[in-house]
């Protein structure tokens, strides 16, 4: 139930402080030399690894995996309710605007799995280890 709660409140984090950190990020102007490589269906690269990368995925990262880690919760269970509470404050917010968009919905859950992944493993070493040591 803790690890639930929280991540409903890591969710609700992660969507206001990413519609801030997007804009940022979407100000990032893309290098000549590479619109001509991402032209078109391949330009969702650079909107994938610099626009929402750096406006949600480095912070549902940090936030998931501090969290997880810090607070002795459930990896999976935080990470599921935080994305699916992202998505839906921002659903309540932006009705007439929301959509589902392929990046910002791949980097987020891309970053959630990680970092759930991540805190996991580390969690399975150290009890590993703990039973190891006298």
């Amino acid at each position: 139930m803790k690890s639930l709660v929280i991540g409903l409140a890591i969710g609700i984090a992660i969507a206001y402080l990413g519609v801030y950190f997007t804009g940022f990020s979407a100000a990032i102007a893309v290098p000549q030399e590479l619109t001509k490589v991402l032209s078109g269906k391949i330009f969702l690269i650079w909107e994938i690894a610099v626009t929402q990368f750096l406006g949600y995925g480095v912070i549902a990262f940090l936030l998931v995996f501090f969290s997880i880690k810090i607070l002795q919760l459930s990896p999976w269970v935080t990470a599921i309710a935080s994305l699916f509470s992202c998505e839906a404050l921002l659903f309540a917010t932006y009705t007439s605007q929301y959509t589902i968009y392929f990046p910002h919905f791949i980097v987020l859950v891309g970053c959630g799995t990680l970092a759930a992944f991540m805190a996991s493993r580390k969690k399975h070493a150290q009890q590993a280890q703990a039973k190891c040591t006298p």
